[in-house]
């Protein structure tokens, strides 16, 4: 496919490249790679937004003069974020470059090709590109909100085991879309309210239209956020109850064999004269009263309530 492209009649159409030299500079938009911008342009501010590429973290935009240049930083999912997908534009006079080594651009234009999807200006041309990541985006946080309703069935009915790889994932993708509707915020802000010249006020509006549209999403972000955090409450409290039971149980064999222990240290001491050691019955008495002593403590331990452990799925009911 070619990578220079012309708005006519409303519509994107693919040039050659010789061809495109002819065009009107406010139609042309070009698609190159990050290393082809210092020798297409000399303007240094620009190049030096465009070189924060490799290490931006967060996708943001700059004004300098009549052009705006940024980097758009895609959440990386449950990957790593040094391997977040990023590409950048430079929406100048002459008209729009894009800059893109990860395949990012292309498929979206060529989607905007085939649909016939009208095209007003350059802006529209990168609004839909800032649009295209954000439409999965309601689908993959009603997703991560079904595993943690999933996970909260389970700490509900009293069961410890869940998916922690599950939810480890789901807090990777939270954490990234964070991020990410963080900065692409800030971004159509700017080029909403004091965004470059050559964008005109449907320009703005379209701008102001997708950044409500992401603050819809901030909020069901945060609602999800909010909910996580009382799962991951819920699914340590059922931890600590976990382990409170074991100790309790421990606990409590501890101190029923603690007077046993007592007795049986006590009569292998080697005196001679000590009670019951050289008359027939004093074995049988010494193995009853040590049953009666571990008998009398279950009995004040039941009576007090300390082996009435938990009953996980009857106390959630």
């Amino acid at each position: 496919m070619a990578h220079v492209w012309t708005i006519e009649a409303e519509r994107l159409v693919a040039v050659d490249r010789a061809d495109a030299e002819a065009d009107e500079p406010s139609s042309r938009i070009e698609l190159m790679g990050f290393d082809d911008a210092e020798r297409a342009f000399a303007d240094r501010p620009l190049l030096e937004v465009l070189a924060q590429a490799k290490h931006a973290a967060v996708p943001f935009v700059e004004q300098v003069g009549k052009s705006a240049a940024g980097i758009v930083v895609l959440p990386a999912g449950a990957a790593k974020a040094s391997t977040a997908v990023r590409f950048g534009f430079m929406l100048t006079e002459r008209g729009l470059v894009l800059f893109d080594d990860c395949g990012v651009c292309e498929p979206v234009i060529a989607r905007l090709i085939e649909g016939s999807v009208p095209v007003e200006s350059l802006a529209a041309v990168l609004c839909a590109l800032l649009r295209a990541p954000l439409r999965d985006h309601p689908a993959l946080l009603s997703r991560v909100r079904d595993d943690f309703e999933q996970v909260e069935e389970r700490l509900l009915e009293g069961r410890t085991r869940v998916d922690r790889s599950r939810m480890i994932s789901d807090a990777r993708h939270m954490r990234g879309l964070d991020v990410f509707y963080q900065g692409i915020s800030d971004m159509l802000d700017t080029l909403a309210n004091g965004g470059a010249t050559v964008l005109d006020a449907d320009d703005r509006a379209r701008f102001a239209a997708l950044a409500r549209q992401v603050d819809r999403l901030v909020t069901r972000l945060e609602s999800l956020q909010d909910f996580s955090l009382q799962v991951h409450g819920m699914y340590q409290e059922e931890i600590d109850l976990r382990q409170n039971s074991i100790m309790q149980w421990l606990t409590v064999v501890a101190t029923i064999a603690m007077p046993l222990t007592f007795i049986t240290s006590w009569y292998g001491m080697n005196f001679r004269n000590m009670a019951l050691i050289n008359v027939a019955w004093g074995y049988p008495v010494a193995a009853a009263l040590c049953l009666l002593v571990a008998l009398g403590e279950i009995a004040v331990f039941h009576r007090r309530g300390w082996l009435k452990f938990r009953d996980g799925k009857r106390r959630r009911r």
